[in-house]
């Protein structure tokens, strides 16, 4: 008796379920393309994902080299994100980051994921974090706070993102300074 009333149910709720997702609808954000190089075209927003950027060795000597398993988790999502498939490019990189918790590129990758999967609140708390790891790079210190300003504006606050882009331009004439 339990069997046939829950066959039923699967009956009647299954094409319905279907039905309604059949009708909702997502606006697909399409990510612009990776540029060989690491360089958008002139006009574009930076990749989104930059595998050959992350995988340059950062600053500190103890983390001099990449894993190979970071790396190919970075090429998995940047072919990801290219290809328009947001969710699957963030769940490579959050893979990325339980290998490599302490690398600010990953987290800056899915900060830019999740900023075009129109979060912006969490993409800049990504950002901050990578921030936070990036004590040693001007240069990743620089994309985050653009980064930030970028999801502060899409966040609705200006006054936010106007204070983000000029801890990015304090930090620019800094590094370009020291070069």
């Amino acid at each position: 008796m339990k069997h046939t009333a829950a066959i039923l149910c699967l009956a009647v709720c299954l094409p319905f379920m279907f039905t309604i997702q059949g009708c909702s609808s997502t606006r697909a954000v399409r990510p612009p393309p990776v540029i060989e190089q690491g360089r958008p075209a002139t006009g574009r927003q930076p990749p989104l994902v930059d595998a050959e950027r992350a995988r340059q060795p950062r600053q500190a000597p103890e983390m001099s080299e990449q894993s190979p398993a970071v790396v190919a988790l970075l090429d998995t999502a940047e072919q990801q994100a290219n290809a328009g498939h947001l969710e699957s490019a963030a769940a490579s990189l959050e893979r990325a980051i339980r290998i490599d918790p302490r690398n600010p590129v990953l987290w800056y990758h899915l900060a830019t994921v999740r900023l075009a999967q129109n979060e912006p609140e969490q993409a800049e708390q990504l950002a901050i974090k990578s921030n936070s790891l990036a004590t040693g790079s001007l240069l990743q210190q620089v994309r985050n706070w653009q980064l930030i300003a970028r999801a502060r504006r899409a966040g609705n606050n200006p006054t936010g993102a106007a204070a983000a882009e000029q801890q990015a331009r304090e930090l620019e004439s800094r590094r370009v300074q020291y070069r």
